[in-house]
């Protein structure tokens, strides 16, 4: 079915459930602590699961008994305000206004909502802020405005996951500067946080960064997945490292997708559909599709969501007369199951695919017509990922409990044109088959300490199995060249906690211990029985940090960590006389400065500044030869030094402006013996220079809402790599997007436009190893690209 025929059904369908009644929220148990109204007001909108604008700086004067038993939303809200002087209104059956009453003063009426501190808000306004986000990502429910480290929140409303949900991991590298990105193509790529980034290259070692759907974890040794953002409620970024919560493998940080949880009371529903076009290419599509059906009310529900898209290349091949090449197709799937048999227990199961398809790789040659190529063959390349997951939650007198399991099965098909002189000699196919199956279980008890600390204990263990084939010739005769298996078991156990040590002072220790074993195969080939390498590492991750909050809103820290990566093993030589090759593993300590401000309710002004130094020793790096083929090596030791910095201004109530940006130096002060010679040390694909400003704008007209956003961000030069012939320049370029939507009760419409100029910039100058060396290869800025979008709401 084509994706005009999707479009055409999903509009009938939107328009039939249009006529469908919006039936109000059931009456459901609440358990609310008594405390400022504001505090109240927060922790009953997560019970009720719906969305309260309370933005009144009185709120945090005004003192409530709590709620405990059944009421309806409108019931609740009734007994939380009554005798406060305020009152509600009901926006629609998810959302609710919390408003003084005539007898207050218009003063206190008329202030701005406040923004939310280290937030990069997604250029579309989102759901009215909470009085304060509370970091999971820490696994011990901090106050984001008490974490003593430097972290991004991006916050996704409904509406805001449907419009750029299909944009995936792009649309955080947008939001977030100290993020960085090679750029291979959609489910090849290698993400990189605060500097720290080793290659820009593919192979089989452990990511810089870990990723995390939830408490599952996406990838040990693989490259990002690319998951779509549908559904997704917030995205979390710890800068790292990460060592002591997260364990090896997270020397940049985490990523970690909250998605929306099935609701037990209410039937959900939401459809969209858009249609895109771009400049210099074809059209393409996307449609979504998400129902939340409680099974058993209160007590079992189930979340569905599906998802195609069709994302337009725009790139020909001049030598194969093929026109749009890079024209890309992602369908996915992902349900929840949520249980809760009894108070304080809640059983979550879930499954999740996704499949990503690319009828060709994403680069252009110097030299050529604009946006072409000549290629003797298509290079597609495939990333299909599946997870299913199971997850324990218990809550007693202020502890919780949470056991967590998921296996993935991820799978990475490359194909690379090895031919010598396309167009004049044979054609020649490289293709390399990556299959990981990852194992991750931890289990961890939380709970408070005073009524500021907070404590977290737990053990984990990781099973991570890479096959990796590697085949070489013509189309129709590929040979294997290479079928190798590496196995690793990480176990660990791991605590940290933060307590008061004065008034305003808060100290925070904790320490990891990781045991990690690895074996290396060659399959399908015999080898001296006495030949199996193997290697165990150990490794303790301390933190520590110092945190001071004076008045005002303030927050300053201090914060030492320590990340690791085990060394790999690999097997070289031939049959005869093989031999197993040990790698150094890499240790980094980051020690790290911030400041965080206008975390005050009402303030219109917020932001944070951190400074970070960074000792990076014996670095892994995935590197290609001179013929194109992938190798690894310890490239010696570097340091990286980031600053970086974000402030958000809220002049009017209707209006946010933000700024952001970071400043970089990182490179190679103590290169291995094969990188001496090289002047210019700079780590590869991290600008020195970096920065984002966005406007965003939302006016209620009457009956419809009317937003606004608008994104300019700048990306500075990098080098691909270090060392002739791979230290080629790219990046360099800004890039600007805008777009609205307008609401009319269920319905919206929307239309937006990413880079509205229509620059030209070079994003990566790699796109296929056996020609990279020439320094011809450039990966184009896509061109200037419109979406128009329907969604509805039921």
């Amino acid at each position: 079915m084509s994706w005009r025929r999707i479009f055409a059904a999903l509009v009938l369908t939107l328009a039939i459930l249009a006529t469908a009644p919006a039936h109000a929220k059931p009456a459901r148990d609440y358990e609310v602590p008594a405390g400022t109204l504001a505090d109240a007001l927060l922790v009953f909108a997560q019970q009720a699961d719906i969305s309260i604008s309370a933005t009144d700086p009185g709120l945090r004067e005004q003192r409530t008994r709590g709620l405990k038993g059944r009421y309806s939303v409108k019931q609740g809200l009734r007994r939380l305000l009554r005798k406060s002087g305020y009152a509600f209104t009901m926006v629609d059956r998810n959302s609710v206004r919390i408003v003084r009453k005539r007898s207050a003063s218009r003063q206190a009426r008329r202030k701005p909502p406040p923004p939310v501190p280290a937030t990069r808000p997604l250029p579309t306004p989102s759901d009215p802020v909470r009085p304060e986000i509370v970091v999971r990502a820490t696994k011990q429910g901090s106050l984001l405005t008490s974490y003593p480290a430097s972290v991004s929140v991006v916050e996704l409303s409904p509406e805001d996951a449907v419009r750029f949900g299909a944009r995936g991991s792009e649309l955080l590298l947008e939001q977030v500067p100290n993020m960085a990105s090679t750029n291979l193509g959609s489910g090849r790529n290698k993400i990189f946080i605060r500097g720290v980034a080793d290659s820009s290259f593919s192979g089989v070692s452990q990511a810089t960064i870990s990723q995390y759907l939830g408490d599952s974890r996406l990838i040990y040794s693989a490259p990002d997945p690319d998951l779509a953002l549908y559904d997704i409620r917030r995205v979390e970024v710890l800068e790292g490292p990460q060592g002591t919560l997260y364990g090896a493998g997270t020397l940049g940080g985490i990523i970690r997708l909250v998605p929306n949880d099935p609701d037990l009371s209410s039937y959900d529903a939401r459809l969209s559909a858009a249609l895109h076009s771009v400049r210099h290419g074809d059209e393409g599509g996307e449609a979504t599709a998400m129902l939340n059906l409680p099974i058993l009310r209160d007590k079992v529900g189930l979340r569905v969501l599906g998802y195609h898209n069709v994302t337009p290349g725009y790139i020909d091949d001049r030598l194969r007369g093929i026109a749009d090449v890079n024209r890309k197709l992602v369908t996915g799937i992902r349900a929840a199951l949520r249980i809760k048999p009894a108070r304080g227990w809640t059983f979550d199961f879930g499954v999740l695919g996704q499949l990503n398809r690319s009828r060709d790789a994403q680069y252009t040659e110097r030299g050529q017509p604009f946006l072409t190529r000549r290629s003797a063959t298509d290079q597609h390349y495939d990333n299909d990922f599946r997870m299913a997951w199971a997850r324990l939650i218990k809550q007693w007198d202020g502890v919780e409990l949470v056991s967590a399991t998921n296996y993935t099965d991820h799978s990475v098909d490359s194909n690379f044109d090895a031919t010598l002189q396309p167009g004049t000699s044979p054609t020649i196919l490289y293709n390399e088959d990556m299959t990981v199956k990852l194992l991750a279980h931890e289990t961890r008890l939380s709970g408070k300490i005073g009524g500021a600390g907070h404590w977290v204990v737990g053990a984990s263990l990781v099973k991570n199995v890479n096959v990796s084939e590697r085949e070489i010739g013509p189309p129709e005769d590929l040979e294997t060249i290479a079928l190798i298996r590496n196995r690793t078991i990480d176990k660990a156990i791991f605590g940290e906690a933060t307590f008061a040590i004065a008034r305003r002072v808060s100290l925070t220790l904790g320490g990891r211990y990781s045991l990690v074993r690895q074996t290396v195969e060659l399959l399908e080939q015999d080898l001296p029985d006495d030949f199996e390498p193997k290697r165990s590492q150990k490794q303790f991750l301390p933190t520590a940090a110092i945190s001071w909050r004076p008045r005002g809103g303030w927050l300053a820290y201090v914060r030492f960590q320590k990340g690791f990566r085990p060394g790999g093993l690999q097997i070289a030589g031939g049959l005869d006389e093989p031999t197993a090759l040990r790698f150094e593993e890499d240790g980094i300590r980051t020690v790290e400065l911030g400041l965080r401000f206008g975390t005050r309710p009402g303030s219109r002004l917020s932001g944070d500044i951190s400074f970070s130094h960074s000792r990076w020793n014996d670095i892994q790096a995935d590197l290609v030869d001179l013929q194109g083929f992938p190798i690894t090596a310890n490239i010696g030791s570097g340091r990286v030094r980031n600053l970086s910095a974000n402030i958000t201004w809220q002049p009017w109530p209707w209006l946010s402006l933000d700024a952001s940006g970071f400043i970089n130096n990182s490179n190679l002060d103590r290169p291995a013996p094969q990188f001496l010679a090289d002047e210019d040390r700079d780590l590869p694909n991290i600008a020195d220079l970096g920065w984002k400003l966005s406007a965003v704008a939302r006016k209620d007209l009457g009956r419809a809402t009317l937003s606004g956003q608008s994104t300019l961000r700048y990306v500075g030069r990098s080098s691909l790599a270090i060392g002739e012939p791979f230290n080629l320049s790219q990046g360099g370029f800004y890039e600007l997007s805008m777009g609205t939507r307008i609401g009319f009760g269920p319905w919206g419409l929307s239309i937006d436009v990413q880079n509205l100029l229509d620059a030209d910039g070079n994003r990566f100058s790699y796109g296929n190893p056996f020609s990279v060396a020439g320094g011809q290869q450039t990966t184009p800025l896509r061109p200037r690209t419109v979406r128009i979008g329907i969604d509805a709401h039921f």
